[in-house]
């Protein structure tokens, strides 16, 4: 359990990196709303050419013609809802607070579990029951929870009540976003398509 939580750290730590350069862009007159719609639409050709190279492409639209309003309202959770609140929150708060508060994904991810269904073979055959919260796991999560508050109580006194508010709620919001759309899009394609 150590690993994922370990890869989860660095790939915050180099996420973080964009929560800096999104508040630069906000501070030179630059929209939260470019930030936002530039990320994905640079984002776009670079995945196209993932998926062609790797031969996935007609797949991946096959699956998408099975259920496409289930496509478009987890990709809307697992990518607007996430990555949207972010850039809006950089134009109300210091990159600091943003990129400290999304050290709660690692948190929300695990909170999540009971959204989500496992297939179990009982006397009375295969049944799907709830995934339970991995309070096991936890316990390493909630040491990163421990030093992301640290870090937030530390530094409240240097912004205003609404600075702090307008910077964390909408990163609240996209640690849930961000693991809930990713997993429900892997469980709505039932392991026939990679994370590309």
């Amino acid at each position: 359990m150590l690993r994922p939580v370990l890869l989860g750290v660095c790939a915050a730590f180099f996420f973080a990196v964009t929560f800096v350069l999104n508040r630069s862009m906000e501070l030179s007159g630059g929209s939260w709303i470019w930030s936002a719609s530039l990320r994905y639409i640079l984002m776009v050709p670079f995945l196209l050419v993932i998926v062609l190279v790797r031969k996935n492409f007609q797949a991946l639209w096959a699956e998408m013609k099975k259920h496409p309003a289930r496509w478009l309202l987890w990709s809307f959770t697992g990518f607007v809802l996430f990555y949207a609140p972010l850039c809006f929150s950089a134009a109300y708060a210091p990159g600091w607070l943003v990129a400290g508060t999304w050290q709660i994904t690692i948190l929300s991810g695990s909170l999540l579990a009971p959204f989500f269904f496992k297939t179990v073979e009982t006397t009375e055959g295969l049944m799907k029951i709830r995934e339970p919260i991995p309070f096991r796991g936890l316990r390493w999560s909630l040491v990163i929870l421990l030093g992301v508050l640290m870090m937030q109580l530390e530094q409240a006194g240097r912004i205003s009540f609404r600075e702090m508010m307008l910077g964390v709620l909408p990163v609240i919001v996209a640690t849930f976003a961000y693991p809930l759309g990713n997993r429900k899009m892997m469980e709505l394609c039932e392991g026939r398509l990679d994370t590309f």
